[in-house]
């Protein structure tokens, strides 16, 4: 292989690990509310708050039951399950806003129990979700469930599970019904951008995303290191 193939091949398995690494490097970080039962929640992720308004039943503080657990509907495809009990709890139905201090990139909402067998609960959000993860097999603390997805709307029959909305998002708004005995939510997101002095929006990288970057980086430095040898 001459030595122009080689660097070729490197700088096209770097540019495809660069590519790769949001996928690669989904590690979430989940929000920590708290407690209310009346206005505004609020609460903290990673680096930037969070915000819920709009209609709900209670928003549970640190300490309570850890309803994530057994968390198997949330842990699918190497996703990270919420690491803290709180989550707000939906009683009657209701519409709300999510707003995030700082843009997130590729937010995420966990969701408890959200539905009967013989009471389905819908959501609808005000953009394009997909289901990353859920009960079906692998049973939540209430047991196994079901959900469907037409457009925006997810419904649920005791289903328990994480939804991903892919972009970058400073607010997300919801609503659901009809009325049930009760569920909750939680908010997660890979990445938060925070704002630099100068106006321009700074994307905080994972870990892992400096490895993968550091790696690719060296391969190319190696292709450098033997030309320059051969020559």
């Amino acid at each position: 292989m001459t030595h122009s193939l080689i660097r070729k091949f490197a700088t096209a398995a770097v540019a495809g690990l660069l590519a790769l690494t949001p996928r690669l490097a989904a590690a979430q970080t989940w929000a920590t509310w708290t407690g209310a039962t009346s206005g505004p929640v609020n609460g903290v992720l990673g680096s930037t708050t969070v915000t819920y308004t709009g209609g709900y039943n209670q928003a549970y503080g640190i300490g309570g039951t850890d309803f994530w657990s057994p968390n198997g509907a949330y842990t699918q495809g190497g996703l990270t399950a919420p690491t803290n009990t709180s989550f707000i709890r939906m009683v009657a139905p209701a519409s709300g806003t999510i707003t995030f201090g700082s843009a997130v990139v590729n937010p995420f909402i966990a969701f408890i129990s959200v539905g009967q067998t013989n009471v389905p609960v819908s959501y609808t959000f005000s953009s394009p979700f997909t289901v990353v993860s859920n009960n079906n097999a692998s049973c939540a603390y209430w047991g196994c469930g079901s959900y469907s997805v037409l457009g925006n709307t997810l419904t649920g029959s005791e289903f328990s599970g994480t939804v991903q909305f892919i972009g970058t998002f400073s607010s997300i708004s919801l609503s659901n019904s009809p009325e049930e005995f009760w569920h909750g939510f939680t908010v997660g997101a890979e990445r938060v951008i925070r704002p630099q002095g100068d106006g321009n929006p700074s994307v905080v990288p994972e870990p892992s995303t400096y490895a993968l970057m550091a790696a690719g980086l060296a391969g190319l430095g190696l292709v450098s290191r033997r030309r320059r040898r051969a020559a």
